[in-house]
């Protein structure tokens, strides 16, 4: 039975479960060309940034709406994207890596501080400082479907190996009771 436990928990079905298999991390490109548009319909925030996967070498552009995502970007998880498309009539933000002096006086006062080299930026409505926010950082979804289309038959491995171990210590006596 020990010998089965240790295959089970260090075996293909465990190797193929660890969080790191085909994880691919998605993240704010470096620079992320954060630009911020305020929708006065939605009363929210569309965040655009170049997005970064591990495996490319080229950013691709996203767009999302910013309070309808905020609990799951503050989770690790992937915002619902939307077309860049939407920006379109929208008020521009602006966005600069130190709080301008004086504050802007454009729409509501608003405008965002962000590093280029990092993946937050925080918002503020003339010098009061509103909300700090990340950008998004997450885990592919695509790992998991590969994870359950692939463990039928690291299943069959490991119980192919737990019946050789099985059968290599139990065979000489099965085969000595067989020749009584």
């Amino acid at each position: 039975m020990l010998v089965i436990q240790t295959i089970l928990l260090s075996g293909c079905t465990s190797a193929l479960w660890d969080k790191d298999t085909f994880a691919h991390r998605y993240g704010p490109a470096n620079p992320a060309n954060l630009r911020l548009f305020y929708s006065q319909e939605r009363k929210d925030i569309l965040v655009q940034y170049d997005e970064w996967r591990d495996a490319d070498k080229k950013a691709r552009l996203r767009c999302y709406w910013l309070e309808s995502n905020r609990s799951r970007i503050n989770r690790e998880r992937k915002p619902h994207f939307v077309s860049a498309w939407e920006s379109e009539g929208l008020i521009l933000i602006p966005v600069s890596e130190a709080p301008p002096n004086p504050a802007p006086s454009g729409f509501m006062g608003l405008y965002a501080v962000a590093r280029h080299d990092d993946g937050f930026f925080t918002l503020y409505s003339g010098k009061e400082r509103l909300d700090p926010c990340k950008l998004p950082d997450y885990i592919g979804a695509s790992r998991r479907v590969k994870q359950v289309l692939l463990t039928p038959g690291a299943v069959c491995i490991d119980a192919t190996i737990i019946g050789a171990v099985f059968g290599y210590y139990a065979a000489p006596g099965l085969l000595a009771g067989l020749n009584r």
